[in-house]
């Protein structure tokens, strides 16, 4: 398994909608089985969009690591295991109404979505064992 994007995949990224953004982010999350954020100290990055509070979302540390260096510089990338995001950090996200930025454009927002249908899309593709955005 592989834990970095492919140079044509990496290259191509700045170009997706939102919607592939999205795609992107669960075909490799649910690949690798881990996703990336950014922590402030020991606390998760969470930052202020129009007026929501918002937690970014990466595949992959190399996407995570750019943005701390490049955006939030006084962040540190970090991953969790799929599962601990979904059973731990989704639900806890919900309850304090954040929202999520599946892969940011810099300091611009990626694809927005809430904690609850990442959920849902991710309990689909355990439960069929294989990636549908159906969810």
């Amino acid at each position: 398994m592989r834990y970095e994007p492919y140079d044509t995949e990496y290259a191509a990224v700045p170009t997706l909608t939102d919607g592939e953004r999205l795609d992107y982010y669960l075909l490799r999350a649910f690949e690798t089985e881990e996703s990336w954020s950014l922590r402030a100290g020991k606390a998760w990055f969470v930052h202020e969009l129009n007026g929501q509070r918002v937690q970014p979302l990466w595949p992959y540390r190399r996407y995570a690591r750019e943005s701390a260096l490049d955006v939030w510089e006084d962040c540190r990338p970090d991953s969790v295991a799929l599962e601990y995001l979904l059973d731990t950090i989704l639900p806890e996200l919900a309850a304090n109404d954040v929202m999520l930025d599946i892969m940011p454009r810099g300091a611009e927002a990626g694809c927005l979505i809430t904690p609850h249908r990442l959920m849902s899309i991710f309990e689909g593709m355990l439960d069929a064992g294989e990636y549908r955005l159906e969810g």
